[in-house]
């Protein structure tokens, strides 16, 4: 639970971007899964893993928005 802010927030800043948000949520919903599940049945970890949010406020706001690329 500590994580799921994440499903919304995620989105939200990458739709700024021009981005599908609903394509956006569903990426990040799998990535989440299959990098958990890997990070569970290889590592024998308790660990959940999802995206990262300063690269994508990164894009979003410096490269898209701040330099003008699509």
């Amino acid at each position: 639970m500590t994580m799921a802010y994440i499903l919304a927030v995620n989105p939200s800043i990458l739709g700024e971007a021009g981005m599908d948000t609903t394509a956006v949520l569903l990426a990040t919903c799998i990535a989440s899964f299959i990098g958990t599940a890997c990070m569970a049945l290889m590592a024998n970890m308790p660990f959940a893993l999802s995206a990262g949010m300063g690269l994508n406020a990164f894009l979003t706001y410096t490269v898209v928005l701040g330099f003008g690329y699509s």
